[in-house]
């Protein structure tokens, strides 16, 4: 089945610190995704063993301002370019997952 949809988050990570965690423990070796640079800002993700595509678009936006405090804001674009519900369900669930960032 091919459908595309495009969704866009506002996540409080540099896009260094976002790299490290693709790159890293989600798309480790017991992970079934792997991913690629497309160019500078732009990762396709795949599934080694459904016909799953996603492609991740980065964009640093201005750091949000708390008083003293600056926090990142980095703008992540997802284009899904091949999936079935219940892929882009599991995709979205394992990376919300990983991407998770605070406390109790």
């Amino acid at each position: 089945m091919h459908t595309e949809q495009t969704c866009v988050f506002e996540m409080g990570y540099t896009q260094q610190e976002f790299e490290s965690v693709l790159n890293s423990g989600f798309t480790n070796q017991r992970s079934p995704y792997r991913c690629q640079a497309e160019s500078d800002s732009d990762w396709l993700v795949i599934h080694q063993h459904n016909p799953f595509q996603v492609l991740i678009s980065l964009k640093p936006l201005p750091p949000r301002r708390l008083g003293a405090i600056a926090l990142p804001v980095l703008s992540v674009q997802f284009t899904v370019l091949q999936n079935s519900a219940f892929q882009s369900d599991n995709f979205f669930d394992k990376f919300f997952k990983y991407f998770h960032k605070g406390g109790g």
